[in-house]
């Protein structure tokens, strides 16, 4: 295992699509998550809206640290994937990382009312709970999470970080509809899919171990985990609509798998299609 530090847009490749002005511009991700700050990186007028589910706050902040880590792998304007997105924050995590059901749906029903003025086309979760209640896929919060998807919202979830063993897929990761996303270079890690003959989840891996990005304020700081895994595929499904506005979420879920590279290193159930091809995902559009 590589302890080397991982640059998003470099060890992915986005700078060349950068290059040629395919930055996200125009679309908007909402990040369920602990919170974002200000950052060099990431100025005001990107952060259209700001919610704080946990207490009630007006101003942008992070107590946690892992949303602006999260968001700073898709947007931030030096390191990020897509530099030109719009954010909406939404705080659904305190100052310990912890959340509960209630204050994430609360989170999900903010969105669907909203997402037209926001024009969000994107909703990043790096948040997995195993709680008894959420071990089967049609849980409440997976119920309400589907809701997103069937508004024609594209959903990316964590696969969690129980594994290697199977069936360890965390929720909503392993609610049906959504994009899953598992690390790929987390084989000691990242959650699994059940051992059955159609495995499903996750349904593609991306990098998460040792992922270099933004923390509260300024500076950078490196986190590892599926929670880093997620918004690079958010990062490139950004990039993609802003070349295809007109993807449905069905359509970029079938583009992110048929372009991905299956890994010889992870096993089926750990990677679903495969490794995130950001050059496969887009050049078919170029």
């Amino acid at each position: 295992m590589s302890g080397a530090v991982k640059i998003p847009k470099t060890i992915i490749g986005a700078e060349y699509y950068h290059n040629m002005n395919i930055t996200g511009k125009n679309i908007s991700v909402a990040v369920l998550d602990s919170g974002l700050t200000i950052h060099p990186d990431i100025k005001p007028y990107r952060i259209i809206a700001f919610i704080d589910f946990i207490e009630d706050g007006k101003a942008p902040y992070d107590d946690y640290s892992h949303g602006t880590h999260v968001t700073g792998i898709i947007a931030s304007k030096r390191i990020g994937i897509a530099p030109e997105t719009n954010i909406i924050s939404i705080k659904v995590l305190d100052k310990k990382g912890s959340g509960n059901i209630d204050t994430f749906i609360e989170g999900i029903k903010w969105i669907l009312k909203n997402h037209k003025a926001y024009n969000i086309r994107i909703v990043n979760i790096s948040i997995g709970s195993t709680t008894k209640e959420l071990t089967f896929g049609n849980n409440i919060l997976n119920k309400w999470v589907k809701k997103l998807w069937d508004e024609g919202i594209i959903v990316c979830c964590s696969a969690g970080n129980n594994g290697p063993k199977a069936g360890t897929i965390t929720a909503p990761g392993n609610c049906k509809e959504v994009i899953t996303v598992g690390s790929s270079d987390g084989k000691h890690f990242s959650s699994a899919g059940a051992l059955t003959p159609f495995i499903t989840k996750p349904e593609i891996v991306a990098p998460g171990y040792h992922i270099l990005s933004t923390k509260p304020y300024s500076g950078y700081q490196i986190k590892n985990g599926t929670s880093m895994s997620v918004p690079f595929v958010s990062g490139a499904i950004a990039l993609l609509l802003q070349l295809n506005p007109g993807l449905s979420n069905d359509e970029v879920k079938l583009s992110l798998m048929n372009s991905a590279t299956p890994s010889n290193h992870l096993p089926y159930n750990m990677q679903g299609a495969g490794e995130l091809s950001l050059h496969g995902l887009l050049s078919q559009y170029i």
